[in-house]
């Protein structure tokens, strides 16, 4: 997908990520990434930079998203025997925005049928959790087919309360808590605790960042359902069946 970056001519491209289920070390899912470069020389575009900007552009954040769901939708159509889920990020300013919000429904997830609403994980930052309304957008997409993962969990600004009222299916441990295990003993009780009070809400639990056979080993024993990690995937390319969209 191609956009303006600053003075220059640049482009997205999808990668995806595989998340592993922890007790059979099947694929269960991928997330979908994006990566931005400058057209004419392919150069790379920092993600430091990259996703501030993208974030400053709502518009452009908006039609990224939408170009997302509409190549997986169309990738799923022709992958019928593809069982994996895919996971999509829904940044914070379209699902706590009114009018981005219904935008984003009306050009692109209202359009998904039952089966594509059932391969799709719908991810949200937990810092973008902020307010009811956005609590009640969650329980919407929910109501209308969609699985829901909250982002980041224990990344700064966690909110206990707030964990127990938004009705999220999957919860995503950020890569920081995993940092200093197994060294720290003090970081190894608190993610072990962490695990056990998402689980008790009765969502799955993801262990992100997972990047040492050690690590693996902890998360594993401290009950989490599914891994992400450069220890079993790194991201790789996501080809889309098309490059247009419907905005």
């Amino acid at each position: 997908m191609k956009f303006k970056y600053f003075k220059s001519e640049a482009y997205l491209a999808w990668y995806s990520q595989d998340l592993i289920t922890a007790s059979l070390d099947t694929i269960y899912g991928r997330e979908l990434l994006c990566r931005g470069y400058l057209l004419h020389s392919d150069q790379p575009i920092p993600m430091a930079d990259l996703m501030p900007f993208l974030y400053n552009d709502h518009k452009l954040l908006l039609k990224m998203t939408c170009q997302q769901i509409q190549d997986v939708a169309q990738w799923l159509d022709h992958s019928h025997n593809d069982t994996a889920t895919t996971w999509i990020n829904i940044a914070g300013p379209l699902i706590a925005d009114q009018a981005l919000f219904e935008q984003l429904w009306k050009s692109a997830l209202s359009q998904l049928t039952a089966r594509q609403r059932d391969a799709f994980v719908l991810e949200v930052c937990e810092n973008d959790i902020q307010s009811d309304l956005v609590v009640a957008r969650v329980s919407y997409l929910k109501s209308e087919g969609f699985v829901t993962a909250m982002d980041d969990f224990g990344s700064g600004h966690s909110n206990l309360l707030r964990l127990s009222e938004t009705p999220f299916d999957i919860i995503k441990i950020d890569l920081k808590l995993l940092e200093r295990i197994p060294n720290d003993i003090w970081a190894a009780s608190f993610y072990r605790e962490i695990v056990n009070l998402c689980s008790s809400t009765g969502c799955m639990i993801v262990s992100e960042g997972v990047e040492t056979q050690t690590q693996s080993d902890f998360v594993r024993w401290s009950g989490v359902d599914l891994i992400q990690g450069f220890l079993y995937a790194t991201p790789q390319k996501f080809l889309p069946l098309s490059t247009t969209t419907n905005l």
